[in-house]
Formats: C-alpha cells, structure tokens, sequence
C-alpha cells in the first residue's frame, strides 16, 4: 500500500502560519526575571557609578619597555598596554621562533617553523635531562678506553 505524498498549498501554509500566529506566546518560567533591580543576582556588588576600584592606576599607563619577543602581523599598530614581563627568546629554539616571526602569520611556513621551534625546545629539555647521566657514561667510557690501551 503506496502512501502519496503530501503537498502543501499556500492556502495550507497561510492557514498553519495564521493558526500559530494566533496562539499565545509562551516563556520560561525565568524570563524577565532581571527587569526588577532586587532579583538580580548581583545586586550587593553592583556599583552605581563607574570609577575605578582602590589601588588601581587610572588611566592606565602603557609600559615603555619593548617587548620580549617580536610582535608579528601588527605592522603600524601599537602594542596594547600591558603590565608584566614577558620570558624572551632564547636558545635554539628562540632563533627557530625569531625566524618565524619575520615572516606573516598567514604563511603555512610561520606556522611550521613555531612548532618546529616547540619540537626543538622540547628535545633540549629531554638532552638536559638526561645530560648529568649522559657524561659521567661518556667519561668512564673515555678513561675506560685509554686504561685499556696503556
């Protein structure tokens, strides 16, 4: 038994539209409940005027100092104010990072070389790890082969 299928008319879709435009509009039961200034959650703490908090410096101050790493993809448009020090480059891996910042953050290859330079910081850190183990192994192996020789 083949069901056909149904076919909507405009007069079926004026008539479902008009129906449901007729039903009363239904809300959560916590709709409108910050129009009252007493039920909000925060009432305690809200402040009536906007003015900075104790100890604050106001207006912010923009820091002088340049900043650690190379700013990238902001050509002509000042840094943000930002208070705080920044761990600059370093290593190995901070020459990879310093590299990948002169070319655009659009580049695939900026992208590349900053992981490269995470894979590269992260192999140091394993090699100096291991390197109080790694040389007295090197050294005994060293004086171990001329004590042998002699």
């Amino acid at each position: 038994m083949e069901r056909t299928p149904d076919v909507t008319t405009p007069e079926k879709v004026q008539h479902q539209s008009g129906y449901q435009s007729l039903q009363p509009v239904t809300r959560p039961p916590y709709a409108g409940a910050d129009l009252d200034p007493a039920r909000r959650p925060g009432v305690a703490r809200t402040r009536e005027e906007p003015h900075p908090f104790p100890n604050t410096r106001f207006p912010v101050e923009r820091m002088t100092a340049e900043p650690a790493s190379p700013k990238h993809g902001r050509p002509n448009k000042p840094m943000p104010p930002v208070f705080g020090t920044v761990v600059p480059l370093h290593g190995l891996a901070g020459a990879v990072r310093k590299f990948a910042y002169r070319l655009p953050d659009h580049y695939p290859s900026h992208w590349l070389l900053m992981m490269f330079g995470d894979r590269v910081e992260s192999w140091g850190t394993r090699v100096r790890r291991l390197l109080p183990l790694a040389l007295p192994l090197v050294a005994l192996g060293v004086f171990g082969r001329r004590a042998l020789r002699a």
